[in-house]
């Protein structure tokens, strides 16, 4: 992969260690739709290896609900972001890949300025050269076709790091390559069986799979 120019960074997950908060809070909306059973560890770990659309089923969300209570999460993430630390490794690994020359995107559908306050309260700003937010909840691929083109990125020399079942599909429907981070929301195994193309278990290993070790 030693054509690769640019790498785009999901951020809740694979940036910002958020997996932790967002659990909690798919606790806290289960209550508010009426969900009266306990929430279990295995209930959770449950998450970690099914897609984003399987989840209101398994807690008996109606789907009409869903669009309303993905937005309040997000909103209520953003609330958080304060507490939210990076995740471990990720600082030494962008600092590593930007020496090399490496153009680093982020994308989220957090608000910009969320992303921002994260990134310089955690010295990460430096590494990236575009931050880029897109509200659109449902099309990853879209969102990524929209970064792609305004900072004028070619498909075949950039590749998406994500930690979810979802970047996988969005990545193979406008064939971008894509690196499948197993610290986040989706567990190594769940990515593996979703049918990754790469599957890395911690931020270090993305440098050795991008073959660009002195």
């Amino acid at each position: 992969m030693k054509d690769k120019k640019y790498i785009i960074f999901d951020f809740d997950g694979t940036i910002a260690d958020t997996v932790p908060v967002v659990l909690t809070l798919i606790v806290e909306l289960a209550k508010e739709v009426g969900y009266d059973k306990k929430i279990t560890a295995e209930d959770l770990e449950w998450v970690r290896e099914h897609e984003l659309k399987d989840i209101p089923h398994r807690f008996g969300i109606p789907f009409i609900k869903v669009p309303y209570l993905l937005l309040k999460v997000r909103d209520m993430l953003n609330k958080q972001m304060f507490s939210v630390p990076p995740c471990r490794g990720i600082l030494e690994t962008l600092k590593t890949l930007k020496a090399k020359g490496f153009k680093l995107a982020v994308l989220s559908s957090n608000r910009r300025d969320t992303i921002q306050e994260f990134i310089v309260k955690h010295k990460l700003a430096s590494f990236f050269d575009f931050v880029h937010s897109e509200l659109n909840i449902f099309g990853k691929d879209k969102a990524l076709l929209s970064l792609l083109r305004q900072y004028k990125m070619p498909i075949v020399e950039s590749i998406y790091v994500g930690d979810e079942m979802r970047d996988i599909e969005a990545c193979k429907k406008i064939k971008l390559d894509c690196i499948s981070a197993g610290w986040g929301l989706n567990s190594a195994k769940a990515l593996k069986e979703y049918g990754a193309q790469w599957i890395v278990t911690k931020p270090q290993e993305i440098v050795s799979l991008l073959e660009i070790r002195d």
